[in-house]
């Protein structure tokens, strides 16, 4: 008898300590949630503050804000680039090269943070490293060449030719169409044009435009019976295509598309026809010589087995 109490006094406590686990276990999970909910609330509060620290030019505070920040979240690109620029600002330059570095090694602004080290570099009086970075900068793609110009910190590099090739470069980055051999391919249509039908006679004039710093051709039709049109050309990278929109006064649209092969640009489109029916177009553009050029567009209404002139016009430049 006394061991049987025994025994059953020993399975309570043992039963009394596994509920007591569990209580303690159900009531740990919420508070550790609470406890990272607080820590989340503090962490943007913190930015929050930091930012307004940053908006209002206060660099003691943001580069000591961002510096904490940062100490947490090691990986924050964007941390490091702000501390980057508050420690520059304060004179800092030292440590700022090292933020604007880590910056850059998480991915953030590669070729910004490049130009604010060599700006830190400039202030610190140490051309031969600004000049490096700088050339990193617009080798990676930097492309504002108005800010570098312009940019007081670096007053002291403007005097050497070193500056005006990086001012070069930037300028060309800015303009990458006019830099890409694909985007020029339709350079041979931009001019002013007299356009003429099979018969030798003025259908029209065509002014051809490169807009958009060389992204794009604008077409300007004024046909010689009245009626107008445009288009706009571009090349496309990610189809590696040509695309023209056309839209005439009368309000019709077409749109293309086509590639050039042996000097000649060749589009494709299709579109309702008057009796609701498909309508296919070909069109091509054929350099013939500097001064002359031959649009040739057709049409089909039975699926491209038999086409239709809709026009043909040689292009002579006006003088």
């Amino acid at each position: 008898m006394h061991k049987s109490r025994r025994m059953l006094s020993a399975m309570l406590t043992a039963m009394t300590a596994l509920l007591g686990a569990a209580a303690v276990t159900a009531l740990a999970q919420p508070q550790q949630s609470n406890l990272r909910s607080v820590r989340d609330a503090s962490e943007t509060t913190f930015a929050t503050e930091a930012d307004a620290y940053f908006q209002n030019q206060d660099w003691i505070n943001a580069a000591r804000a961002y510096g904490a920040m940062a100490k947490r979240e090691p990986s924050n690109g964007r941390t490091w680039f702000r501390l980057g620029i508050a420690l520059h600002s304060t004179g800092d330059y030292e440590r700022a090269i090292e933020s604007f570095g880590r910056a850059i090694a998480n991915g953030f602004q590669p070729s910004g943070a490049m130009v604010k080290i060599a700006r830190s570099y400039a202030k610190a009086n140490d051309k031969e490293k600004a000049f490096e970075w700088l050339r990193k900068a617009v080798e990676a793609g930097f492309n504002q060449f108005h800010a570098l110009s312009t940019d007081l910190d670096l007053t002291n590099l403007r005097d050497d030719t070193r500056f005006k090739d990086v001012l070069a470069h930037a300028e060309r980055n800015s303009k990458p169409c006019a830099q890409s051999a694909a985007h020029r391919q339709l350079d041979f249509w931009v001019g002013e044009w007299d356009v003429l039908n099979p018969q030798g006679q003025l259908a029209g004039t065509n002014s051809v435009q490169a807009i958009l710093d060389g992204c794009a051709v604008a077409e300007n039709w004024s046909g010689a019976g009245g009626g107008s049109g445009r288009s706009f050309n571009f090349f496309n990278p990610a189809t590696r295509k040509w695309q023209q929109v056309w839209i005439s006064s009368t309000g019709s649209a077409l749109e293309f598309v086509g590639e050039i092969k042996d000097g000649v640009m060749r589009y494709t489109g299709e579109s309702t026809g008057p009796n609701g029916g498909r309508l296919l177009h070909r069109m091509s553009i054929t350099n013939l010589s500097a001064d002359r050029i031959r649009q040739l567009w057709e049409q089909s209404i039975d699926g491209g087995r038999n086409w239709n002139v809709a026009f043909d016009g040689t292009y002579v430049r006006k003088k």
